[in-house]
């Protein structure tokens, strides 16, 4: 005679199903908000590290041109800085505008254009570093400063630039 026994442990029972595929679901969220996160955080860096890349860029331009200025003039608000510079070529009349938005460069080798709509659009994301104006001057010393947006918190640029050669405070023909 056989006898036919039912094994209750064949197979897997519906409730078995649900926690495998509840614990399957907890693991693959946990894991996707992990890489989110990742994602968002690398965003962030890139954008702040890029801002900062360009922020020390633009303060190296300013400050060549300051080092080698034999005038410059800053305007009252404290937006506009003109530099006419010993360098040769498209290079001796340097200008630079920071306004919220944006920095404008022009460069010249004899007058700059009076229109600061004219000039080259610089940079993106520009704004004044609180009320610290983006432009100021001590005697032959150039300070500057702004900040650059970014995806998390702006980045702050910060310098300050003498004049190396002997200023002759002509600003012509550049202005």
């Amino acid at each position: 005679m056989t006898e036919e026994t039912h094994d209750r442990e064949a197979g897997v029972s519906l409730v078995e199903l649900i926690v495998y595929v509840m614990l399957i679901s907890i693991v693959l969220g946990t894991t996707a908000m992990i890489l989110i996160n990742s994602w968002t955080t690398q965003r962030e860096v890139t954008s702040v590290s890029d801002a900062t890349n360009r922020g020390q860029a633009m303060g190296s331009t300013i400050e060549r041109a300051v080092r080698n200025g034999l005038a410059f003039d800053i305007d009252p608000t404290g937006t506009e800085l003109r530099v006419r510079t010993s360098l040769d070529g498209n290079l001796a009349c340097q200008a630079f505008l920071l306004t919220n938005g944006q920095a404008r460069l022009a460069l010249a080798s004899s007058t700059l254009p009076t229109s600061s709509a004219a000039w080259t659009d610089w940079e993106q994301g520009i704004q004044q570093d609180g009320v610290t104006p983006y432009f100021a001057d001590s005697g032959q010393v150039v300070t500057y400063s702004f900040e650059i947006r970014t995806d998390s918190a702006p980045v702050r640029i910060a310098g300050e630039v003498s004049t190396r050669s002997t200023p002759t405070g002509v600003s012509a023909p550049c202005w």
